[in-house]
């Protein structure tokens, strides 16, 4: 006499992983929002919208991007960084709006001398180069309170920075309203989050 065929409840339990891997997708969105969170509490980033694109394409209007802030404030600003500033304590307050926050490349660092000739900087007579998404950075002179011919000079002085941003015949920076204090620099950005094509590290 033959045995009777298995019955479904008999049969093997293959479980599918959709449910586990779902689970597991809730979690690490959970986790890295908390993350975001107590990152964002303790100082150490910072959301911000940018409204201009003075910094294009390295930072671009309407990006949303994160600002590396009380870690980034344990060392010494680097050229090159990104940095974000408040606008009260600059140079020439005057040319500025009050309460507002900038972001702007590093280009000269205290004590040093800047000149722009040929779309280059010159650090103390050596050319420099800075690079985005688009390439080499070409800088000009505008006509503005510094820097303003090819043969202009400025010395930094101590405790203070000088910031140009990328996108340099149409930028507001330190050709304008001059030398940002070390005390006013808040962080650097380091991250855009949004838009969707425009994710990743910004340097």
């Amino acid at each position: 006499m033959e045995p009777p065929p298995p019955s479904l409840r008999s049969a093997p339990n293959y479980r599918t992983p959709w449910g586990t891997l779902r689970r597991l997708f809730v979690a690490g969105v959970v986790i890295a929002g908390l993350t975001l969170a107590v990152l964002r509490l303790t100082g150490l980033l910072r959301p911000f919208y940018v409204p201009t694109g003075a910094m294009t394409p390295a930072v671009s209007a309407k990006d949303s991007v994160l600002m590396e802030g009380v870690t980034y404030l344990f060392r010494r600003p680097q050229r090159g960084d990104i940095v974000v500033f408040k606008t009260d304590d600059v140079e020439d307050p005057g040319r500025m709006p009050k309460n507002e926050i900038f972001n702007k490349r590093l280009a000269g660092l205290p004590g040093e001398r800047l000149r722009i000739a040929g779309g280059k900087l010159f650090v103390n007579g050596v050319p420099v180069s800075f690079a985005n998404a688009a390439g080499e950075i070409s800088l000009v002179n505008t006509g503005s309170k510094y820097l303003a011919t090819e043969q202009a000079t400025v010395t930094i002085p101590e405790g203070q920075y000088f910031v140009l941003g990328d996108n340099s015949p149409n930028s507001f920076d330190s050709r304008y309203f001059g030398f940002v204090p070390a005390k006013s620099i808040i962080g650097r950005i380091v991250y855009c989050y949004s838009p969707p094509g425009r994710i990743g590290w910004v340097h």
